[in-house]
């Protein structure tokens, strides 16, 4: 199936974590000279016109990254008081923003990594890898390669990299229940190749409303827990958990992550929920990193 277009939600709070996630892992591996390489499974168009039919549907990034880059937020504190891991990623959004636009997350990586690093994005549906070849061409810069080609089995084909440095951002629809299945294979292949990878996966966080697929987030978290390397999970809700709620929040789940990330991304989200809590009335929107397996 392959009918997800991700231009219906770009901008929302899944983004959020997501992308400030994403972003804190780049530069922790920019702290060494030795490149890296830098891997996207489920890459989608790049970039998104916030103007356009799609985006403009349900509008999610007005409760997403429009708050975090409204004047009220701003004159709450300056740029100078924010956590830095928030400071890089508004600074990378703004100037999509200024034309009404969002960056997804391959476009986040080719601003964020240096040009001595190697990206490989690989992206399924027609449409969405014409778009994403399109505007990864426009940037020109180097050491960039667009793959139409399914996520897992470019990463069986291209991992381990060499040097043997970088990290797997997993973001998948989850349209389909076997979706969680096929992360957890994905994610244990990769490390049979390559022990020493950073992933991010991308989850859902739904209610009972979503049938099949309530709790499968959590399941696949544990299962992707018995492989034994040090990992935490990130989380964000924006609305309670309720039996009609459908999607209620987001989080990521890191493998391997750099030192320090948790408490990055912990300050980032702190900040995040202090803003989009203070929207709407009565939503006790929350964020909080819990480690799985501490790293010894």
């Amino acid at each position: 199936m392959l009918s997800y277009q991700h231009a219906f939600h770009a901008g929302n709070h899944a983004d959020v974590i997501k992308h400030l996630c994403w972003i804190g892992v780049i530069n922790s591996l920019k702290k060494k000279d030795k490149p890296f390489t830098l891997f996207d499974t489920h890459a989608g168009a790049g970039v998104y016109d916030l103007t356009d039919a799609m985006s403009a549907k349900n509008k999610e990034y007005e409760t997403g990254i429009s708050r975090l880059t409204s004047e009220d937020f701003k004159v709450q504190g300056t740029k100078a008081a924010l956590p830095t891991l928030l400071e890089d990623y508004l600074a990378l959004c703004e100037p999509f923003l200024a034309n009404d636009a969002y960056p997804g997350s391959p476009i986040i990586s080719v601003k964020a990594k240096r040009e001595s690093d190697v990206l490989h994005l690989m992206e399924l549906h027609p449409g969405e890898f014409e778009k994403l070849e399109r505007n990864i061409a426009k940037i020109g810069a180097r050491n960039n390669h667009v793959h139409k080609r399914d996520g897992y089995e470019g990463l069986r084909a291209l991992t381990p990299p060499k040097p043997n440095r970088g990290a797997i951002l997993i973001d998948p629809p989850y349209e389909r229940a076997s979706e969680y299945s096929d992360v957890i294979k994905g994610v244990e292949q990769v490390f049979k190749r390559w022990q020493q990878a950073q992933i991010v996966v991308w989850y859902p966080l739904l209610s009972e409303r979503a049938g099949a697929k309530h709790g499968a987030s959590e399941i696949m978290c544990e299962k992707l827990a018995q492989l034994g390397k040090p990992c935490f999970k990130a989380e964000i809700c924006v609305a309670e958990n309720s039996p009609d709620a459908g999607m209620y929040g987001s989080g990521v789940f890191v493998l391997n992550p750099n030192w320090q990330l948790d408490m990055q991304l912990e300050n980032a989200l702190d900040c995040v929920v202090s803003r989009l809590g203070s929207v709407d009335e009565g939503i006790n929107t929350s964020a909080r990193v819990t480690w799985v397996i501490e790293d010894s």
